[in-house]
């Protein structure tokens, strides 16, 4: 019998298939990809023609890391929607042809298909993206799941959440509220509390950010914060017209009060933050000076 397997290059490292594939099963996979293997992509080739058993024994493939892709499935996972994938060290950018979950096939007519693993990194998927209403137990749960290093606030005034159109799994959400400092919360100032989002979709947090503001002024706030880590680039943040207005210090006893307690872990750092200040309101007019 002669058998297939198929390797994957990631960030330089070669893995190896979780299964092995017989000659008509290879076929075809070979098919749907009209027999064109794309870069980033191997295929082993053992056994011998005849009924006989071999296992795989070659020391190289066997020292390779386990990855559980399902090649059948990639090669069928044809887009329901027109995306790139962005190369952000050549500046290439390729379509997207296949894709499940981060790992992608890329090319056209005139482009012999390659195989990537979206990091969110090097590689992001450019596309539409689409602000949908959300209700705050589902941003709850999208935070407590996805989000690096925070936990979801207890409440919201609104929170928005991002799709590709065609899909229904969400990519991103915000949660806004009245600001946690009171002497902030002058009843015009809206707190961004939490942006999560899906790294390997360009310009998702800068989408989600805009959108808050947008239906922030829609509903009379003049005035958005948010915080940052020191670690964190704000970039995001700063392309929707946020500016640094300083930095938090950090609380010697985190978040706990004499009069409020808080129960220990913290779901937020107690560390020092940035604040951002978006303000929306017109510049005052001091007057003319005619000479």
């Amino acid at each position: 019998m002669v058998y297939h397997i198929f390797q994957y290059d990631i960030e330089g490292v070669w893995y190896r298939d979780s299964q092995v594939y017989s000659d008509a099963q290879f076929d075809a996979i070979m098919d749907r990809l009209e027999w064109r293997l794309p870069t980033g992509m191997r295929v082993f080739h053992f056994g011998a023609p005849g009924p006989e058993y071999y296992p795989l024994d070659n020391p190289v493939v066997l020292h390779r890391p386990v990855l559980s892709l399902n090649p059948v499935a990639l090669a069928t996972g044809a887009l329901a929607y027109r995306a790139v994938l962005n190369d952000k060290l050549t500046r290439l950018r390729i379509p997207i042809t296949h894709q499940i979950e981060r790992f992608v096939i890329c090319g056209g007519p005139d482009i012999w298909p390659c195989f990537r693993y979206v990091d969110g990194g090097r590689y992001v998927i450019t596309t539409e993206l689409k602000i949908v209403p959300l209700s705050f137990r589902a941003a709850k749960e999208y935070v407590q799941r996805y989000h690096r290093h925070n936990a979801a606030p207890q409440g919201h005034k609104f929170s928005i959440g991002l799709i590709v159109p065609n899909e229904d799994r969400y990519i991103g959400v915000a949660i806004a509220s009245v600001p946690k400092a009171r002497h902030l919360n002058d009843g015009l100032t809206l707190e961004i509390n939490r942006v999560c989002c899906d790294p390997a979709f360009s310009n998702a947090c800068s989408k989600l950010y805009g959108a808050v503001v947008k239906a922030g002024k829609a509903m009379g706030y003049t005035r958005f914060i948010t915080y940052t880590l020191p670690a964190e680039g704000g970039s995001s943040i700063k392309a929707v017209g946020f500016r640094l207005a300083g930095t938090v210090p950090e609380r010697k006893d985190g978040w706990c009060r004499t009069i409020r307690r808080r129960s220990s872990p913290c779901p937020a750092p107690a560390g020092p933050k940035l604040r951002w200040v978006l303000d929306t309101r017109p510049a005052q007019n001091h007057g003319n000076c005619d000479e």
